[in-house]
């Protein structure tokens, strides 16, 4: 659809807004489910191990799966045959459409996440203390682990944006299979960049002793460098990639 404004931020939020208030018996329900299972758990840790990281454990079980089922989930409408013209309809760009879903599947998860495990925290350690006269630790959201799994979420949650806007059906699934053969083309190069460095050398047992060589030191010294790069890649590259693939394709499917 086309707008005299391809962005504003007006737009983009009650596309979020609008799509949180069409899921909300689903997330009330979910939320419900997911509230009765962690009470329950943190009752009988209370009473059995109580381990002090309970929370902060149970959460980021709970963090990865719920973030990739939902950005599974993200562009069903634009798939769906009857859905997909009301949403090619939105008066909205594909620009905006495509960031309320990034959003959505990352800070807008994250922080609801947050806010909803804190209060459900609280609640269960109330139960906790005035049953049992012992409870955990609340949770914490700044937790300093909390806090890099969150950003952990976000680089490894971006290829599967890819996945829900490729793919009609089975969206989890095709993109595992996608990046395990990604994974195994990129290792199978490696192997061959190995080989054709070092020769004879790169084979077997003999491949512990290159990286330990004096002959190689080169590898300790740039190792650093290496180790950089590799983290650039993995919190900027992926992620902004995966974003700018997603609209990409996003824009080709309205098209």
């Amino acid at each position: 659809m086309l707008l005299e404004k391809p962005f504003q931020p007006a737009r983009v939020y009650l596309l979020i807004r609008n799509t949180i208030l069409l899921n909300r018996s689903s997330i009330l329900f979910i939320a419900a489910a997911l509230a009765g299972v962690c009470i329950l758990f943190s009752f009988f840790d209370t009473y059995g191990n109580l381990n002090l990281q309970f929370h902060r454990n149970l959460y980021l079980f709970i963090l990865f799966p719920g973030g990739l089922l939902l950005t599974g989930k993200t562009f069903k409408e634009l798939h769906d045959p009857v859905k997909g013209y009301s949403w090619l309809l939105l008066p909205a760009s594909i620009l905006e459409k495509t960031l309320s879903r990034i959003l959505l599947t990352t800070v807008i998860y994250i922080i609801g996440s947050m806010i909803f495990y804190l209060l459900l925290s609280i609640f269960s350690e109330g139960l906790n203390r005035i049953i049992l006269h012992r409870s955990h630790p609340l949770f914490n959201p700044f937790d300093p682990v909390i806090l890099y799994c969150a950003l952990t979420y976000i680089s490894i949650q971006s290829p599967f944006l890819i996945g829900a806007v490729y793919f009609k059906k089975h969206v989890l699934s095709k993109t595992i299979l996608s990046l395990s053969c990604a994974f195994l083309i990129f290792g199978v190069c490696i192997l061959i960049a190995i080989w054709i460095i070092f020769g004879q050398q790169g084979s077997g047992l003999d491949l512990q002793n290159i990286f330990h060589s004096r002959e190689n030191n080169f590898l300790s010294t740039f190792g650093p460098i290496f180790m950089n790069v590799a983290k650039i890649l993995f919190w900027l590259v992926i992620p902004i990639i995966s974003w700018i693939i997603c609209f990409f394709r996003h824009k080709e499917t309205e098209l």
